[in-house]
């Protein structure tokens, strides 16, 4: 059975950390992903894999709640 991790690049550092998720769906996996992005406030990307395989790369701003709609006109 494959293992969902991911690599957390940041800017301070060169190698990546990695972060062995729980979950044995995609779906699951990404909202581990989510998890994990509220740690790392100066992330610069998170790339999820299955097993060798790359799933998904995320940015900063994938992560970032949807913004409030703005007052509606009459």
């Amino acid at each position: 059975m494959d293992v969902f991790y991911c690599l957390i690049h940041t800017p301070e550092v060169i190698t990546p950390e990695l972060c062995v998720l729980p979950g044995v769906t995609e779906v699951e996996a990404v909202r581990g992903v989510t998890k994990v992005a509220r740690d790392w406030p100066r992330l610069e990307r998170i790339d999820l894999y299955r097993g060798n395989h790359e799933v998904r790369s995320f940015a900063p701003s994938d992560f970032a709640p949807s913004g409030a709609l703005g007052p509606l006109a009459a």
